[in-house]
């Protein structure tokens, strides 16, 4: 099945201690700059393990965006149909600890965000050549709406992203085949405090979304097949790197064995060993999944 990836593409810089953090002060550690984003993320992952994936996101025209382009062509993943235009790129900038624990992030994605409808009308023969969309909440909310209504014929599987932005998909659930998030968006996306997991699932499914996938840190993950909710517990790491990532590969994996005709069991319990192996990197991808390909 040809998947494009449909989202954000960002320069990580990432600064990770190599003690506990003290708080306004300056604490050793070590800092990288990278390609990420959760769409970014996505699509190379999938590359990796050899899905028949394409990637649309934008690229800029400052300092970074040769960065960009010289590391998706180096991937070799086909990003040719993406927006060109002269802005700033989008950057991730986060602290975390010496666990691999995020302590604080900003982005600043306003250029992506301010691409329009009109721009992706302008590309829609192409996104129809795509049997399954994967799309991150980064796209604005007109845009999101518009994707998962305009081509809701297609497999569509949404990454929430984060608190403040799971929201803009609020609208469209209904058409929404996969939405992986964890327990901090599952409160947002429900508006709840604290929501009981199982509960927020199946509030979810009553809203119409078909199947929801929830990370909570160590907890275990838990999902949902047609009304039935499952559990699946996590694997624990001997030593965690980083992780960031870590749910972008969960997601990748799942989707990988779903487009192969896996069933969720499945899918979910080869997704949790990719965020495993991600969990072993500082990078928000570790290239070395390509070697857990069994199909």
């Amino acid at each position: 099945m040809k998947v494009l990836v449909i989202g954000a593409c960002n320069i990580d810089i990432i600064g990770t201690s190599i003690h506990p953090i003290i708080s306004q002060e300056s604490n050793i550690g070590h800092i990288s700059i990278s390609l990420g984003g959760v769409a970014k993320n996505i699509a190379t992952n999938l590359y990796n393990l050899g899905a028949d994936v394409a990637f649309l996101t934008l690229i800029g025209k400052d300092r970074f965006a040769g960065m960009q382009v010289q590391e998706l062509e180096d991937l070799g993943i086909n990003f040719s149909m993406s927006f060109r235009k002269d802005t700033l790129s989008s950057t991730y900038l986060a602290v975390h600890d010496y666990g691999g624990e995020m302590v604080v992030g900003v982005n600043d994605m306003r250029a992506f965000e301010a691409l329009t409808i009109q721009e992706f009308q302008e590309k829609e023969d192409y996104i129809g050549l795509f049997e399954v969309l994967v799309l991150d909440t980064n796209l604005n909310q007109d845009v999101l709406e518009y994707l998962i209504t305009r081509f809701q014929e297609k497999t569509i599987y949404v990454d929430g992203v984060s608190q403040t932005k799971v929201t803009r998909i609020q609208k469209v659930l209904p058409y929404i085949d996969l939405l992986k998030i964890n327990s901090f968006e599952l409160n947002s996306l429900l508006n709840i405090e604290n929501c009981d997991i199982i509960y927020g699932v199946k509030r979810l499914k009553q809203e119409g979304l078909k199947h929801c996938l929830v990370s909570s840190a160590n907890e275990p993950i838990t999902y949902n097949i047609e009304d039935n909710i499952y559990q699946s517990i996590t694997h624990k790491m001997k030593e965690i790197k980083s992780t960031v990532g870590a749910g972008d590969a969960l997601l990748s994996g799942t989707i990988f064995y779903l487009i192969h005709g896996k069933n969720m069991h499945e899918a979910i319990n080869f997704g949790k060993i990719v965020a495993s192996k991600t969990l072993e990197v500082y990078e928000a991808c570790n290239n070395t999944i390509r070697d857990l390909i069994d199909l």
